[in-house]
């Protein structure tokens, strides 16, 4: 399997975390963001609609949306961190990559592209409801689906790191203690968390 991706905490770190948990091998293809390679031939020619992370698999399959690639993996080689007959699972997992990824990808474009009062505003207006529901969910719990560590702990994990690194979670001491102890996990750890939650690469 090829993984394609552009930077070191880009959606592609759900993937990397998952072919961790699952021991499965891929080769990491970090495409030049300077260059907008993920918009331009080869690449465009395999993924015209320029999405990361793409995987190419080694039947040729091409994936993208981080979402569809660890499903695809965990109907393979992981059963047991999904449950998609349990549509309150399959729920949380499009809660985190559609609705919670929207809110704190607009936070992490603020890192990015430098602050914008509208968008802060916007996001900062929208996230206290929906971190106080979070908060509540995670009380007495160590992961987010049974109490069991699951692939919606991978996506809830980062977008909740990515909050984190804003101060958003100062007033939700459940979801910051998630996002310090997942950190610890050792197939996440290998990935060097503590650089997007500290900025430090130790």
């Amino acid at each position: 399997m090829k993984l394609y991706h552009l930077l070191t905490f880009d959606r592609s770190l759900k993937v990397r975390w998952l072919a961790n948990e699952l021991d499965v091998a891929f080769e990491q293809i970090t495409l030049d963001i300077s260059k907008m390679a993920h918009l331009t031939p080869p690449f465009s020619d395999m993924n015209p609609y320029g999405l990361i992370p793409t995987i190419e698999k080694d039947n040729g399959q091409v994936l993208f949306e981080a979402a569809a690639i660890c499903l695809d993996m965990c109907r393979s080689k992981g059963k047991s961190l999904i449950n998609e007959e349990d549509i309150e699972f399959m729920q949380w997992l499009f809660f985190f990559a559609s609705s919670l990824d929207a809110l704190s990808g607009a936070i992490v474009s603020l890192k990015v592209f430098g602050e914008n009062q509208g968008v802060r505003t916007l996001a900062e207006r929208r996230l206290p409801p929906r971190l106080a529901a979070m908060e509540k969910h995670l009380a007495g719990q160590s992961y987010w689906y049974k109490n069991q560590f699951s692939l919606l702990d991978i996506f809830a994990w980062q977008n909740l790191a990515f909050l984190y690194v804003d101060g958003q979670l100062h007033n939700y001491p459940n979801l910051a203690a998630y996002v310090e102890k997942m950190a610890n996990r050792p197939a996440l750890a290998q990935l060097n968390p503590n650089g997007l939650l500290y900025g430090n690469n130790g």
